[in-house]
């Protein structure tokens, strides 16, 4: 049978409630207790994720203040704001690099915690006796561990920054949108509005 087919008697992988279910487990285990390192990890994260934001932002904003200075011709201020715009781009790389730090970091507090977990668990009443010796549908249940937590732990440190920020980014630009709208109801609006004062 070809790997790529699923087992007849094995249902298919789904996005359901037991998934969540399993999903929060996990996450007790990876997080758990509030002071613990893969927290103040991830609050760390946070603060890099929106402070990183902050300065892209910052750095798209960047080009309209160019089209003024070069109008206006004021060399001052064009260094100035080249300044700015170098002292932005450096800190937007190293705010990068130590987001990815951190995702490094957590990785691998992940997968030790998370290890060590299943392991307690693989050990606990004769666990690896059962599933060596009576279960003929699970191989290599060891290698599995080992395996699948490296990929489960690489994989959610890799969608950690962009999972913890996208709700924040999302809320800002629903704001501006909501923001321009309503200027832009103004605008279409402004005869009516200035007759009816």
């Amino acid at each position: 049978r070809p790997p790529s087919s699923p087992s007849p008697h094995r249902p298919r992988p789904q996005l359901d409630l037991l998934f969540l279910r399993r999903f929060l487990r996990i996450q007790a285990v990876l997080f758990p207790r509030w002071p613990s390192p893969s927290a103040l990890m991830f609050l760390t994260l946070l603060l890099v994720a929106l402070l990183e934001q902050l300065v892209i932002y910052q750095v798209g904003v960047i080009p309209s203040q160019y089209y003024e200075v070069l109008g206006s011709k004021d060399f001052s201020g064009f260094k100035a704001l080249t300044a700015l715009a170098v002292t932005l781009i450096v800190l937007n790389s190293t705010l990068k690099s130590f987001d990815q730090f951190i995702c490094n970091q957590m990785y691998v507090s992940w997968r030790k915690s998370l290890t060590e977990y299943l392991h307690s668990c693989y050990f606990q009443g004769q666990v690896y006796y059962s599933l060596h010796v009576l279960r003929e549908d699970i191989d290599n249940p060891d290698q599995r561990i080992s395996q699948d937590v490296e990929r489960f732990c690489r994989q959610l440190s890799s969608m950690a920054s962009k999972l913890v920020i996208s709700p924040f980014a999302l809320a800002y630009y629903t704001y501006q949108c909501f923001h321009r709208f309503k200027h832009m109801q103004i605008r279409v609006n402004a005869e009516p509005a200035a007759f009816y004062r």
